[in-house]
């Protein structure tokens, strides 16, 4: 008989008790922990379901075609039905199905406890209270600050700190402040907000919050990830082959295969291209273990098309020095043990990596990539090599790899430097996680619609009659 809040007030206490209560929340993780399957359908009606089966086996599904918030919504939401209404009596088949819009009681008691259990009543006040302006109120940048917080949309934040808090300046009748988010932009601001922020946390609640849909979009990282990555990659150092030659290169590729005209290319940025191409489709597709000895195979990927390949495969033989660079790298006859004792470190790195989170996971690869850097084991290539070991230690983890485009350039050696210069590894951090919300929204924009944002599209679409 207890109300939708003070059921999720009790199960946040159960978190809470096992220190395991941290926002934003991971109601994919909960459900998991409880024993739940989950899995994400193309449902035309529906925003999710919950079925038991004879052998007592709990699945969930979520409609795949939301925003990513929307998803993490309904997993709160599919959860409150798995501890309060749901038949879970072996050799009995149950289900409940929560479709879109749904009046029923049921299905609204779930969805105010969802709302709950995201986004708890007193870490709310507590949060509002850091950004309260002179006059007491919540303005609408703050509010997308708070709702990334608690990995929840805007609208959603913005009705409780209105109608809960009554923290909103202005009128705050249902209609006005649908068309003051209108007018606010939301879904632009919160794209704003990520790529221009200065805030370590709120970056990791982002990437927190998305980390289970993270699995699912390494599946589309085929030839237009490639294509992006070439050519920015090839940019940066400073290989100059525009978009329309590296779409047909990699065209005459796919369909000619070893037959292809540009196998026996004399142009170096072509050939290195190439080269380049295998080593990312390598790191992107292959179930190998990871590890720091297999960075000379990957350097003979790079170059495995270079006429006359002295040093394919292999580390340098004399001492490098990187212009500007503040840390030199190794000497060249350390470069071995170097490399053993870095590897060392990922073996056993590796062997836990399912007890890290996605925030835990990217700081250590932002220290393995940086630590590689400096070993600069190779006379050339190191850069590429390193940007390929990155993306490796990504996916392993089923992160979406990432690229270095013009935009980012500067902010990448910036980054770099930061830890060179004041051994602060947090910008580079930032680097990585914002490069990896980049690529979730290249791939499905979708995502991050927010659902004002939803509900216009719909009735545009009323509107045109499609």
């Amino acid at each position: 008989m207890m109300t939708p809040e003070e059921l999720a007030n009790n199960e946040l206490e159960k978190l809470r008790k096992n220190d395991k209560l941290t926002f934003p929340l991971d109601p994919f993780k909960i459900l998991r922990n409880a024993g739940v399957f989950i899995v994400l359908k193309d449902f035309e009606n529906l925003s999710g379901i919950i079925l038991n089966d004879e052998d007592n086996c709990t699945i969930v599904g979520i409609n795949s075609n939301n925003g990513w918030q929307r998803q993490r919504f309904t997993a709160a939401h599919e959860y409150c039905h798995f501890i309060k209404d749901l038949n879970k009596e072996k050799g009995k088949i149950d289900y409940i199905e929560c479709l879109k819009k749904s009046n029923a009681h049921i299905e609204k008691y779930a969805d105010d406890f969802a709302g709950y259990f995201l986004m708890p009543t007193n870490e709310l006040k507590i949060v509002c209270e850091q950004y309260k302006n002179k006059d007491g109120y919540i303005d609408f940048e703050s509010i997308t600050i708070i709702a990334e917080y608690f990995g929840v949309s805007f609208h959603a934040c913005l009705n409780r700190i209105a109608y809960d808090l009554n923290l909103i300046e202005g009128d705050i009748s249902q209609e006005a402040l649908k068309q003051r988010m209108r007018e606010y932009g939301v879904s632009s601001k919160r794209k704003k907000l990520i790529v221009n922020t200065i805030d370590s946390t709120l970056l990791s609640n982002v990437v927190s919050s998305m980390s289970f849909l993270m699995a699912d979009i390494n599946r589309y990282t085929g030839q237009k990830f490639l294509q992006n990555y070439i050519y920015n990659d090839n940019r940066l150092e400073g290989v100059v082959i525009d978009r329309k030659q590296l779409n047909y290169i990699l065209a005459d590729l796919n369909y000619n295969g070893v037959n292809s005209q540009f196998f026996n290319s004399d142009n170096e940025g072509v050939v290195m291209t190439l080269g380049n191409l295998e080593l990312q489709q390598y790191v992107i597709t292959t179930k190998d273990d990871i590890s720091f000895k297999k960075c000379k195979d990957l350097h003979s990927l790079l170059f495995k098309y270079v006429p006359y390949p002295d040093d394919n495969g292999k580390y340098r033989d004399e001492d490098a020095i990187i212009k500007l660079g503040t840390i030199q790298p190794v000497p060249y006859y350390e470069i071995n043990d170097e490399i053993n004792k870095l590897d060392e470190e990922l073996y056993f790195f590796m062997k836990n990596i399912d007890q890290y989170e996605i925030g835990e996971y990217i700081e250590q690869v932002a220290y393995f990539t940086y630590k590689f850097i400096i070993i600069h084991p190779f006379r050339d290539g190191n850069g590429r090599i390193s940007r390929a070991i990155l993306n490796w230690l990504l996916i392993k983890k089923k992160i979406p790899p990432i690229y270095v485009d013009q935009k980012c350039r500067k902010e990448y050696y910036d980054a770099l430097s930061k830890i060179d210069l004041e051994e602060n590894p947090i910008p580079f951090i930032m680097f990585i996680e914002k490069r990896v919300i980049y690529t979730m929204i290249e791939f499905h924009k979708y995502l991050f619609v927010d659902e004002i944002d939803e509900k216009e599209i719909d009735k545009e679409a009323i509107t045109n009659g499609s």
